[in-house]
């Protein structure tokens, strides 16, 4: 150290040099470390980022939308399985004009006609099938008072039959030319 900082009794003096505040009995009423934090301020530390596919948040929506996709393809199978909607209900016939009318309540749906001949013979007329209704002509040929008709969903491949149970388990329906209203 120099000799200006040393006093002469050999003691250093704090806070007497040039531009340094002055501490000391000659200080103030000032303490030393009042009104601040002994402390610092300490940052918190960042979070270490997890990646898109192990956030809660994505586990749980891609759970929630297999869990929804295996529950739509089921409900989708037993719809398929079950489906007992399209089914032929009321079926009347009429003669118009000398042409045979069928009439049937059921939903939009494709739906198949077929004529049995009194020897049993089956003909396929689901080509004269417009909704819930078809127009047999007289001119056609194609049935007589021995005919019956059987109309049924399209989908169903088990063969025409007249038979009561049949028609049901098919969920279609039979009338005959002989009990058309005149």
């Amino acid at each position: 150290m120099t000799d200006r900082l040393m006093p002469p009794s050999g003691h250093a003096v704090l806070g007497h040099a040039p531009g340094q505040p002055a501490l000391g009995e000659h200080a103030g009423a000032r303490a030393l470390g009042a009104g601040t934090s002994v402390l610092p301020e300490l940052a918190e530390a960042p979070e270490r980022e997890r990646s898109w596919w192990r956030h809660p948040a994505f586990l749980v929506s891609m759970i929630l939308t297999i869990v929804a996709l295996g529950a739509a393809s089921a409900w989708w199978i037993v719809s398929i399985v079950t489906d007992d909607s399209v089914r032929v209900d009321g079926l009347t016939a009429s003669v118009e004009g000398g042409n045979l009318h069928l009439d049937w309540g059921g939903p939009d749906a494709a739906y198949a006609l077929y004529a049995v001949d009194g020897d049993g013979a089956v003909t396929d007329l689901t080509q004269l099938v417009r909704g819930t209704e078809a127009w047999i002509p007289a001119a056609a040929g194609v049935a007589d008072d021995s005919t019956c008709f059987v109309v049924r969903p399209a989908d169903q491949t088990a063969e025409v039959s007249l038979d009561a149970a049949s028609l049901d388990a098919q969920r279609g329906a039979g009338i005959c030319a002989a009990d058309a209203d005149a």
